[in-house]
């Protein structure tokens, strides 16, 4: 089994970030993204994310609570992970002042490599989504928006 979990402080509000991440439909932080479909609303919503030179992902919001700033999607198959049966949880929590803590964990199964090959492409894709969150929070927006899928 695959567990990863990363944490990072931020200083700015912790309701800053949870906008950012609450918005399951627009992941325009992420940079070099080709496109974004969508497919239905709310809890039950699947995005599906193409970027250049990857296998396309069908990532599924599985819950949202507002109040507890928790998100939690799950994913069939990340190829460049060598994952499978992902699931992931994003949470915000806040600290004193302007400040907050996000924490990123997920859970899968190897395809087709080691444990220890897919956990640490895991903990290596989840500090770059450290960066990108950090790195949109000073720039802003890095790709284009969403485009529902019909």
């Amino acid at each position: 089994m695959v567990e990863v979990s990363i944490e990072r402080e931020f200083d700015v509000h912790a309701e800053r970030i949870w906008k950012l991440l609450a918005n399951f439909a627009d992941i325009s932080w992420i940079p070099a993204l080709e496109k974004v479909e969508l497919e239905g609303e709310g809890v039950g919503m699947v995005r599906h994310v193409t970027a250049p030179g990857l296998p396309q992902l069908h990532e599924r919001l599985d819950a949202i609570d507002h109040e507890n700033m928790i998100l939690d999607y799950s994913v069939p198959e990340v190829e460049f992970l060598k994952a499978k049966n992902y699931t992931a949880r994003a949470q915000v929590f806040k600290l004193d002042g302007d400040r907050c803590r996000v924490h990123w964990a997920c859970k899968a199964e190897p395809d087709g490599v080691s444990e220890e090959d897919s956990t640490a492409r895991a903990q290596g894709f989840y500090q770059m989504i450290m960066t990108w969150v950090a790195d949109y929070l000073e720039k802003g927006p890095a790709s284009p928006g969403v485009i529902p899928k019909s």
